[in-house]
């Protein structure tokens, strides 16, 4: 890496998508790689084909990841683990719904937080990389929950920095657009008309392109913090409200 060498990295929500494509490439670049999901299958091939240290943990857990995290003197810390719910406005949204959105989207992160950051102090060193979504940033027809959670991440990494200045920790937030990895499809009961609806016809991002703006952050200088990337596919506009199709 040009930036700091860092070595060991945690990286929640390992499982598919986003999660696993950064695992592979941290892999591919020689860090020690502790990948976090509650899919013990999933988790096992991925180790098999990188070299991870799989742990199976649900990071609404505050003890078990406490246990599992807080001495893994981890450099990065990537909190990409999401909940999603069926699209519907926020008077609709469920209780079951709200509170899986609650759990793992806001405490799932400060649980991980709250593992790695003191350790990081210690050391006067570390990197957080969170997860965030447009759907946090501007309105977006039926995902309110969700965008609620998201926003309160935005504010959240805002709030860390402050907590952390002169600590020599990083704090970056990667806001993406709509990016092709399955997670649109829990938005609607027919997960094929999901697809249809919000795959077929787009040239939406793909997981290794939120990998590179991961990378590119990792890789700055220590001087630089990219503390905000906002990252679209080139035919969604804000708020996700108009998409023009490729074909």
């Amino acid at each position: 890496m040009a930036g700091p060498a860092y070595r060991v990295a945690i990286v929640t929500g390992a499982s598919r998508g986003i999660g696993a494509a950064l695992v592979r490439a941290l892999c591919q670049r020689g860090l020690q790689v502790h990948a976090i999901a509650r899919s013990a299958e999933a988790l096992d091939a991925l180790a098999q084909e990188t070299g991870c240290v799989a742990h199976v943990l649900d990071i609404c857990d505050r003890a078990a990841v406490a246990a599992a995290l807080r001495d893994l003197s981890a450099d990065v810390l990537v909190n990409n683990a999401a909940a999603t719910a069926r699209g519907t406005p926020s008077f609709e949204t469920s209780a079951g719904d709200m509170d899986a959105l609650l759990r793992v989207n806001l405490a799932g992160v400060v649980n991980c937080l709250a593992a790695v950051v003191p350790g990081m102090k210690a050391r006067r060193r570390g990197h957080i990389i969170n997860l965030g979504s447009i759907a946090g940033h501007h309105a977006m027809p039926g995902m309110p929950a969700y965008g609620l959670t998201k926003a309160a991440i935005h504010n959240l990494s805002q709030t860390l920095r402050l907590d952390l200045h002169g600590a020599g920790i990083r704090v970056t937030e990667i806001v993406p657009g709509r990016v092709e990895t399955g997670i649109h499809l829990s938005l609607m009961a027919d997960r094929e008309a999901a697809r249809r609806s919000f795959y077929e016809g787009y040239a939406s991002l793909q997981p290794e392109d939120i990998v590179a703006a991961i990378l590119f952050a990792l890789d700055a200088p220590q001087r630089m913090d990219v503390t905000l990337m906002e990252i679209m596919p080139t035919d969604q506009v804000y708020g996700g409200s108009a998409f023009a199709k490729s074909t």
